[in-house]
């Protein structure tokens, strides 16, 4: 079999360079698949995740303006070069199947091309921020989204996430890690809660900044721990409001290749995101025995985390409630031991083996009805 990814560039960190460099690696390695990566715009860029070297990839160099919407006349006229361009691979290279994991504008215009061959189109942040404003601009938008249920089938992440898709052909299948250990060799931790995403308004990290500063004093033996790139501007900002507000043991600290090895060392990981689809990093905090604290935001979090035996929920975007609840979790040292035992047993739920499984039926399944 042959399967054509397509997306944007895979050289930042992310949950969707992450899956779509593991799901690539595990079709090869395997199950013996052939598989070209064609991304947009990902120039000469190393790739932030290792990829089996037998991965062929393309890149169409488009060039898109991130700065600018893909709505822009400049970006609009680009999307016109990518359908060329991405058309005359496709009949090049001709695959079985074709993913598109971005949200880049061949998602709009791929089912129109060599209607044939099956596509499938994945949903990787949440359908909740799904949202059609008046007037012409939101009718165009609206005609838009509609035009992805022209895939042979959608993917999302979760039960929840269902609802706000109203298409024919739609399967849930979630995230998985790669290695779950059911027994925490090192239980003995530091005192770090930590906190990790790319730096964007949706992460909300200036929630957990605020609801450590309500609870630090009590704890000054404990540190808070981001990590994490991205919006330069908020990084500023985030660090100012450390500075300004006098708030202690507080560290940004920036992107790491490391942090399953920072998820080990620390005692709590925490979450205040505003949306979550099915969030990588709690699989990861699971499968390091880590205790987790999280928004019951829409809709990931409850879809990974077992409230009580894993982790702890809390009311969204109430940060008084999730830094009372944070603080009974720091001091009940016996919860967190029995969370540590918990977490890698659920991650088992979403092993690879399991959901690549579940992926190769669907990819089987849409050849067969070709």
């Amino acid at each position: 079999m042959k399967i054509m990814y397509l997306t944007d560039q895979l050289y930042l960190h992310g949950g969707i360079e992450k899956m779509t460099s593991q799901k690539i690696n595990h079709w090869i390695a395997d199950f013996g698949y052939e598989v070209i990566l064609c991304t947009s715009q990902h120039g000469d860029n190393p790739f932030v995740y290792q990829l089996n070297p037998s991965c062929k990839h393309v890149d169409l160099g488009v060039d898109y303006n991130r700065a600018k919407s893909y709505f822009h006349p400049r970006n609009f006229a680009k999307s016109i070069l990518h359908f060329s361009a991405l058309k005359n691979l496709i009949g090049k290279e001709k695959p079985d199947v074709i993913i598109s994991v971005n949200y880049t504008p061949e998602q709009f215009f791929l089912p129109f091309i060599q209607k044939k061959i099956p596509k499938i189109k994945e949903f990787h942040s949440s359908g909740v921020n799904i949202n059609f404003a008046g007037g012409f601009g939101g009718k165009m938008k609206q005609r838009l989204f509609m035009l992805l249920g022209k895939y042979d089938a959608q993917v999302v992440l979760n039960e929840d996430e269902k609802k706000y898709y109203p298409f024919k052909h739609l399967y849930v299948i979630p995230n998985f890690v790669d290695e779950v250990s059911a027994i925490v060799k090192n239980p003995t931790r530091d005192k770090t809660i930590i906190a990790a995403g790319r730096i964007a308004a949706v992460k909300q990290f200036d929630h957990i900044i605020k609801a450590w500063a309500l609870i630090a004093k009590d704890f000054p033996d404990w540190n808070l721990k981001i990590f994490g790139g991205g919006d330069q501007l908020l990084s500023e900002s985030l660090q100012s409001y450390i500075k300004q507000e006098k708030i202690p043991n507080t560290q940004l600290c920036g992107e790491t290749s490391y942090l399953n090895t920072e998820l080990q060392k620390a005692s709590i990981y925490a979450m205040t995101s505003a949306t979550e689809c099915f969030p990588m990093v709690l699989l990861e905090a699971q499968t390091a025995g880590l205790p987790i604290i999280s928004y019951d935001c829409p809709n990931g979090p409850r879809n990974i985390i077992s409230h009580g035996v894993d982790g702890l929920l809390t009311a969204h975007n109430e940060i008084a409630i999730f830094a009372q609840t944070l603080a009974q979790l720091m001091k009940d040292e016996n919860l967190q031991l029995q969370m540590q035992v918990a977490g890698p047993e659920k991650a088992n739920r979403f092993s690879a083996n399991k959901v690549m499984q579940q992926w190769n039926t669907l990819l089987m399944k849409m050849i067969a009805n070709v």
